[in-house]
């Protein structure tokens, strides 16, 4: 094959199916360079749109409620967003680790499912980690099929949120002992060998030892956000961020952007976005600050990005309420769409529009409304924002122009627990039962 010319390698490779295709482009340089110089690895089949976002709710009585699905209609149309079909396989599944998306793929407590090519797959049990005071386990998702189309799941202690400022040293031994230790030592699962194996990360960098200069201000998270970008795998451990790379199986901690200690508790969210890894979080409601993870040099460090008070532009919406064009997804039309028409185009608006730079109304009196993040977009940097009066918005941090999508509506009882901006991958991966793929068709 190495003797062959660029042109007949890539009629060789043109042949092979995407899912062979994308595994092989990892193979070495050379077919890496032929495949995306002849682009024979159709784009229409990766994760490169938005399709949604989910949102995953807590209710009292309705604790395997699945996840709401919101969409344009012709997004809605061709994916099965809300994943009800696995009720029927799995009876009272776990919905509540939904918010752990990766490339098109979605990390369920008890699986993996692709909604687009409706493929899913139970894993193997977690293993049974020896557990620790102050610490929870999680499973994280790596999944790249421009890479290859297998993925691995990690399960690993992550930091505990605790209220009200108690025992903020971070150890889970005596006073002293570093944390995170090293070797971090975790379970990793792969579906190239499907079964889970024991992996450990040699620390780059010094521990974390203390979280009481940022404790005070992150009264309200929930969960453990992951972005995986270029070959590693970034954990939000709710008072620092871990970078596992995979490829060298090292670590680093990464420490949050400076918080100003004037601000009130602030619900802040990890997530990728069109330069790579992104921060952001909202304060006094409607302030919203971005910052973004420069890695060009040794020490990453955080560079402030965007900030803004979003007040004055979501009033201007204030009479102008439900005009967006995504909805939550009810029932699927199977009706054929082409692929073309699932993605929103950012550049054409779907709905009410202002530029918060533009804007000049005086916040109305008695104005009440609050902002937090639901996600960032993968590939451009817009922030996607959910307001106390159940709009979600497009934030683009580059025009400041701020778009109103829709209305995701809940139920008086419903606080969300998690969200992910979905985008979907149309190629098939490695997901089996029991030794086979598995993909539901009706």
């Amino acid at each position: 094959m190495d003797q062959l010319p660029g042109d007949v390698l890539a009629d060789v490779l043109g042949r092979l199916p995407p899912r062979n295709l994308a595994a092989y482009r990892s193979i070495c340089k050379a077919w890496h360079a032929v495949i995306d110089g002849h682009r024979l690895l159709r784009k229409d089949l990766l994760p490169l749109t938005v399709a949604g976002i989910y949102a995953v709710y807590d209710n009292v009585s309705a604790k395997h409620s699945p996840p709401t699905f919101f969409s344009r209609p012709s997004a809605g149309a061709r994916i099965q967003g809300n994943l009800r079909y696995l009720d029927k396989i799995r009876p009272g599944i776990g919905w509540s680790r939904i918010g752990v998306h990766c490339n098109g793929l979605i990390l369920l407590s008890e699986g993996v499912v692709n909604p687009a090519t409706r493929q899913w797959a139970f894993l193997p049990p977690y293993p049974d980690r020896t557990r620790v005071k102050g610490f929870g386990q999680f499973a994280f998702l790596a999944f790249d099929p421009t890479v290859s189309p297998h993925f691995e799941v990690f399960f690993m202690h992550c930091v505990i949120h605790r209220y009200g400022g108690e025992n903020t040293d971070l150890y889970p031994g005596s006073p002293g002992s570093e944390w995170p230790p090293s070797p971090f030592v975790m379970s990793a699962f792969s579906s190239k060998t499907w079964r889970w194996e024991e992996r450990s990360f040699a620390r780059e960098g010094a521990a974390v030892r203390s979280v009481a200069d940022v404790e005070p201000f992150l009264q309200s998270v929930y969960g453990h956000e992951s972005v995986y970008w270029q070959g590693r795998l970034y954990v939000d451990q709710i008072y620092f961020v871990i970078r596992l790379s995979l490829e060298d199986n090292k670590y680093r901690v990464i420490h949050l952007p400076p918080i100003n200690t004037a601000y009130p508790q602030i619900d802040p969210y990890l997530g990728k976005s069109e330069k790579g890894v992104y921060y952001g979080f909202e304060h006094h409601g409607c302030d919203l600050q971005i910052w973004f993870l420069n890695e060009s040099t040794h020490d990453p460090e955080w560079t402030l990005k965007h900030e803004i008070d979003l007040r004055p532009t979501l009033a201007s919406f204030s009479w102008k309420h439900g005009d967006g064009s995504w909805s939550v997804q009810q029932d699927v039309n199977h009706k054929a769409l082409e692929k073309e028409e699932l993605e929103w185009d950012s550049d054409n608006e779907d709905g009410t529009v202002a530029t918060a730079a533009a804007t000049e109304v005086n916040v109305l009196k008695g104005f009440d409304d609050y902002i937090f993040i639901l996600g960032f977009h993968p590939y451009k940097e817009i922030v996607f924002l959910y307001t106390w009066s159940k709009r979600v918005m497009a934030y683009h941090l580059n025009s400041s122009k701020l778009e109103e999508l829709g209305c995701l509506p809940s139920g008086e009882d419903d606080e969300m627990r998690s969200s992910c901006i979905y985008t979907p991958c149309w190629m098939e991966s490695c997901l089996r039962t029991n030794g086979l793929e598995t993909n539901i068709n009706h």
